[in-house]
């Protein structure tokens, strides 16, 4: 994990309880909104200065939408709100990866730290995508780990 990651990685744990994403929007005061979204829209995040609202499609499957809620949380802690639609609109899509990978390392890791630390040292990494309900593509944030 790179150290612009792990210190928020840090902060967050230190400031925040982490047993499920629903609870961490709560106590970081950001809305959560489920609405039906076009298909592959997971979610986004809507945010000013003084207000933030996590939006996520209510037609997804709710053990994959934790971790697109700890993904948009991820952009408003380490982006400050900016979003790929941001930086495709200005022109500047070449950031888009990069935020994406981001925000999906970070996610990951809290995703991680909400469960039962015992049962994920027993899976593997194939076996913790069922066990999370998260897709195949996200298997390379998995932390590597002794199992």
């Amino acid at each position: 994990m790179c150290p612009f990651i792990e210190k928020n990685y840090e902060e967050i744990k230190r400031k925040y309880t982490l047993t499920s994403p629903q609870e961490l929007l709560k106590e970081a005061n950001i809305d959560l909104l489920m609405m039906p979204l076009i298909d592959n829209t997971g979610g986004f995040t809507i945010a000013n200065n003084r207000y933030s609202t996590v939006v996520v499609n209510s037609d997804w499957d709710e053990h994959y939408l934790d971790f697109v809620i700890l993904h948009e949380f991820s952009h408003l802690v380490l982006h400050g709100g900016s979003s790929t639609p941001y930086y495709r609109r200005i022109g500047a899509g070449r950031f888009v990866p990069k935020i994406e990978n981001e925000a999906n390392e970070l996610a990951m890791k809290l995703l991680l730290d909400m469960h039962d630390p015992e049962e994920i040292k027993r899976l593997t990494k194939s076996q913790l995508i069922y066990y999370l309900g998260i897709d195949e593509d996200l298997l390379r944030y998995i932390p590597k780990f002794d199992n």
